[in-house]
């Protein structure tokens, strides 16, 4: 009947086929910290509302037809779709190449594989970048130094209020016989 790795999906009678569910990308390009502190870039493609879940991932670089080592994550069943991702790791001028993410699966639009393109991460790009973050980075570090000091002055300054008023509170009650004359309270 079956062969071995054989897989048999039955599908619910109310589960309708006329919807698209085939695997929807959303991809991640390297951060340009990974770039700098690295010298290696990660590409992540994240697949969505497929259904079934049997999908096969792989990665090439752009003109090429040999498949590079990657890492994959579980297909995860999310509602009534599943969900996958996987990730490459590229270095040094592997970084200069365009690469691409291969999806197989059965509901590809037009019954071919998809092709997510990712492009090149140049040195130059890279070192542009990479000033302005860190020029950003020293402004948030400067901004989140006056917002901590403000806010402790401001809690300092509450604080002081709040103990002023508790004096003045415990003399008016503790006091309260003295002023009201001869220490009688009628």
């Amino acid at each position: 009947m079956f062969a071995q790795g054989t897989k048999l999906i039955v599908i619910p009678p109310d589960r309708s086929l006329n919807v698209d569910i085939s695997p929807k990308p959303t991809t991640f390009l390297p951060s340009v910290t990974e770039r700098e502190l690295h010298q290696a870039g990660t590409y992540l493609c994240l697949l969505e509302d497929f259904f079934p879940d049997v999908i096969k991932i792989d990665w090439r670089e752009k003109d090429d037809k040999t498949n590079l080592a990657s890492q994959q994550g579980d297909t995860v069943k999310t509602n009534n779709t599943y969900m996958k991702f996987s990730w490459l790791t590229v270095s040094g001028a592997s970084m200069d190449k365009e690469h691409k993410c291969i999806v197989k699966h059965e509901w590809n639009k037009g019954g071919v594989d998809q092709e997510i393109l990712f492009p090149p991460q140049k040195k130059d790009l890279t070192a542009i970048n990479s000033t302005k973050a860190s020029l950003r980075y020293k402004d948030d570090t400067l901004q989140l130094q006056f917002k901590t000091t403000s806010a402790l002055y401001t809690y300092l300054l509450l604080l002081f209020k709040s103990l002023i008023y508790s004096v003045i509170v415990a003399i008016c009650l503790l006091g309260r016989p003295a002023f009201c004359g001869n220490g009688k309270s009628t």
